[in-house]
């Protein structure tokens, strides 16, 4: 595996992004359906936390979404990594969460947070994998959805 590349996801890649969501029927059914992007993606302008594309050398292998202060806990928190399905189980999501721990380190962050839906067991697995560790179940005010809050030392 070459060393892989991000950058900030423009308009330009939301094709790219509604074929990432178009190959996840979970990501359909706990974020948003591919016609409903932009929508998606305005919701979370007030949270200023950062999405990003993530290439290896010329192909676009996944869409990534980090806080880096979120105000629950005021920690960086990781919000949503999709990879393509041609590039799944690869190690590239590994790799992914790799590199954003690195940066967030950098920036003096000791740990890194994530939620995932409690049923969502292939994700709480791939998060476990990748070094995430579970800390706590949080339930939604308004959805009342149970989230496995996860943690990672940087």
């Amino acid at each position: 595996m070459t060393k892989l590349k991000s950058r900030i996801l423009e308009t330009s890649d939301h094709p790219f992004f509604m074929d990432l969501i178009r190959t996840s029927l979970e990501w359909q059914e706990e974020e948003c359906k591919a016609e409903d992007l932009t929508e998606y993606l305005s919701s979370y302008k007030m949270f200023n936390g950062e999405w990003r594309v993530w290439l290896d050398e010329n192909h676009l292998l996944g869409v990534s979404y980090v806080l880096e202060w979120a105000p629950s806990n005021e920690k960086p928190w990781i919000g949503t990594i999709i990879v393509h399905e041609n590039f799944r189980g690869k190690g590239y999501g590994r790799a992914i969460l790799n590199e954003i721990g690195m940066v967030l380190s950098d920036n003096g962050h000791k740990a890194v947070f994530a939620g995932c839906p409690i049923q969502r067991d292939s994700w709480l697995l791939f998060l476990g994998k990748c070094g995430f560790e579970q800390f706590k179940i949080e339930e939604d005010d308004t959805s009342h959805k149970k989230f496995m809050i996860s943690v990672k030392p940087l």
